[in-house]
């Protein structure tokens, strides 16, 4: 009687152990990309069961838990580091250690242990250059922020901005603000956190009055006006589907936008409106006045789960998508909105994308962070492998922390750029300029040849009498021109550099 009773124990409790999760690769990857809360569930249980959270194989596979399913960890497996959605499977931890071998792998578990069995296939290796073109900020969602080559792409720095617990829970994107600060949006922690240029934490940002759930909750990315108000996306709360505006200060000055979004992931602020990406609902990309005021759907296409979108130089408009096979990747528009080029889909399942001055992207997927071809969108290379990289940013203190408003006796009624003082100069100079009207800016420097050597300013500006610091330690003896354009104006003038 006692073994018939065991055996019916057995048999109850063993489909619950042995069978397959009942949720799809997709719906898993989804889920937790909306509401990463989860993770804190899921470390638990890895601390109480002593089993690693993420998995890492010698022949790069990947293994990641990203939900929980009767008590049980769900881990989504990962072929294909490029195509993140091709030949998948979900299992619970009992498969996983059928069918790969863990004692080659690396090994990452909830109370921050990582065991690393794999000889070195993970291993990083770091770039010296920091070129003119600064660096790109990449969080990754567990705690921290790398930095990259702003010219090349390569890893520069993985302790950026190293890990600061409890403040980054999960960084969703990082960006340098007028304040001369580098604002963190964290999609657990519920607020933007404030960091200074060295990677020191300083304080909360915003709200200025610390956490506040009915504000700020499951936010993702953010904006940045042309009055350097921040715009921030809610996805949960009582704020769900808003944007909310604070200012300079990280003072909460209300909604911005609480209508025709659907579980919003980015902002980009242009001259003359707003772009929105969403995860949900049939409008990939809605378009909003200053104001916030809905003006149209700017994109609606096959592709779906819209993240990061950025502006290119030419004023294209890139934006990323996250979900499936054939759904997802990187998406080029013009400045309407209409489809400029094939999707580029050699990488799948795209959070962040950046374009480096040579015309290729920097994207990041569930595998990592890789390299495409700016034209026929073909993988390049995959630059580091970690699961969690999320939208990718500049970061050059020669854009924000060297440039200053001024005060004259001067209405900025006009464009003007003045002669750069000192002149010659070495190895410093000093340069002057005034925009009537808030726009984007970009002030470059360039050689003889016109080859361009300093992107000094590349940002939104409210109108106003600005100047910068140009430093040309870098550079040989010799004639440079300094340019500006902003809306339609365009002038350059010359630069005598003498050492």
């Amino acid at each position: 009687m006692k073994f018939f009773k065991l055996l019916i124990l057995f048999l109850l409790i063993s489909p619950m152990v042995y069978s397959n999760p009942s949720i799809s690769f997709t719906e898993l990857m989804e889920n937790f990309e909306r509401n990463p809360k989860v993770l804190m569930e899921i470390k638990q249980i890895s601390k109480n069961q002593n089993i690693p959270y993420e998995i890492y194989t010698s022949d790069k596979k990947l293994i990641l838990a990203k939900g929980i399913e009767n008590g049980q960890l769900v881990y989504a497996v990962i072929r294909n580091l490029l195509n993140v959605f091709e030949n998948t499977s979900v299992m619970y931890y009992s498969q996983v250690k059928e069918n790969f071998n863990l004692s080659t792998s690396k090994l990452v578990y909830g109370n921050g242990r990582v065991e690393d069995n794999t000889n070195g296939v993970y291993d990083v290796q770091l770039s010296s250059s920091r070129g003119a073109y600064g660096l790109l900020m990449i969080p990754e969602w567990s705690d921290k922020v790398f930095a990259f080559d702003g010219e090349t792409g390569d890893l520069v720095d993985t302790n950026f901005i190293p890990i600061t617990n409890p403040q980054l829970q999960s960084p969703k994107q990082a960006t340098l603000h007028i304040s001369k600060r580098i604002l963190v949006s964290d999609q657990i922690s519920d607020v933007v956190q404030r960091f200074d240029t060295l990677g020191n934490y300083i304080n909360i940002f915003a709200p200025s009055t610390g956490l506040n759930t009915a504000i700020l909750d499951n936010i993702r990315g953010f904006g940045i006006r042309n009055n350097w108000n921040i715009l921030v996306t809610v996805g949960s709360g009582a704020s769900q589907n808003t944007i909310q505006q604070f200012d300079t200060a990280g003072n909460h000055i209300g909604t911005f936008i609480n209508t025709n979004v659907n579980s919003p992931f980015s902002v980009l602020v242009r001259s003359n409106d707003i772009l929105v990406t969403n995860s949900s609902g049939t409008a990939d990309v809605t378009r909003f006045d200053l104001n916030g005021t809905y003006l149209d759907n700017f994109a609606v296409s096959s592709l779906s789960f819209a993240q990061q979108i950025i502006r290119l130089s030419n004023g294209n408009i890139a934006t990323a998508y996250f979900t499936g096979t054939t759904t997802s990747g990187l998406l080029i528009t013009d400045s309407t909105g209409t489809s400029v080029a094939n999707t580029f889909q050699s990488v799948t399942g795209l959070r962040g994308c950046w374009q480096l001055p040579n015309g290729n992207f920097i994207v990041t997927n569930a595998s990592g962070v890789h390299e495409i071809n700016g034209t026929t969108g073909a993988s390049i290379r995959t630059i580091i492998v970690r699961s969690n990289f999320q939208y990718v940013d500049k970061y050059n203190p020669q854009t924000l922390t060297n440039i200053t408003p001024i005060t004259t006796n001067s209405v900025a009624d006009a464009y003007s750029l003045k002669n750069n003082y000192p002149n010659p100069f070495n190895p410093q100079t000093t340069i002057e300029f005034t925009i009537p009207e808030n726009g984007f800016v970009k002030l470059k420097v360039y050689d003889v040849l016109g080859k361009e050597v300093s992107s000094l300013v590349n940002a939104n500006l409210v109108k106003g009498n600005y100047k910068i610091d140009f430093d040309g330690s870098g550079l040989n003896s010799g004639i440079y021109f300094y340019r500006l354009e902003s809306g339609s104006f365009v002038q350059t003038k010359r630069m005598t550099l003498i050492k």
